[in-house]
């Protein structure tokens, strides 16, 4: 009886230390796959985010000098969604639409578009930088204007 006692303690001290480096060979597979699939996102992100910064900052360059938007902004506008809905965080998602949806059905009320547009610039941030970035909308604000005279005038104007 201590003989199969003795045989069954060997075969347990070989299985499981076995067993164990299977188990943590397979997670380690696991977490990196993760870890690369995370990346991925993370840069294709990154880029869709660049995308419609760039857009943006295109049509305000175009403003001040007083060009016509392009005619593809529209396109432009719609593949972003696509993107966005692919790539981009839920607030992003949300903060993106609200702003189409102003910028579609209250062209007007410049308030509620800078608002929007600000909202949108600070989920970007956020995302990004992992919720830990301090910049506010009046950081952006000023960062877009230049001038604490010039947006202290955009707020007067409301």
């Amino acid at each position: 009886m201590t003989d199969f006692k003795d045989i069954i303690l060997a075969v347990l001290a070989i299985l499981i230390p076995a067993i164990v480096a299977i188990l943590g060979y397979v997670i380690h597979r696991k977490t990196e796959c993760i870890k690369i699939m995370e990346s991925q996102l993370s840069d294709k992100k990154y880029h869709e985010y660049a995308g419609l910064v760039d857009m943006f900052f295109k049509i305000l360059k175009d403003t001040k000098r007083n060009n016509v938007p392009n005619d593809n902004l529209a396109e432009q506008m719609v593949d972003l969604k696509k993107d966005i809905l692919l790539y981009g965080s839920d607030k992003v998602f949300f903060a993106y639409n609200n702003f189409f949806d102003i910028s579609t059905n209250y062209p007007g009320s410049l308030k509620l578009l800078m608002d929007a547009w600000l909202n949108l610039m600070l989920e970007i941030r956020q995302d990004m930088c992992g919720h830990s970035s301090k910049i506010t909308k009046d950081d952006i604000l000023f960062n877009l204007m230049q001038s604490r005279d010039e947006m202290n005038k955009y707020y007067a104007s409301l």
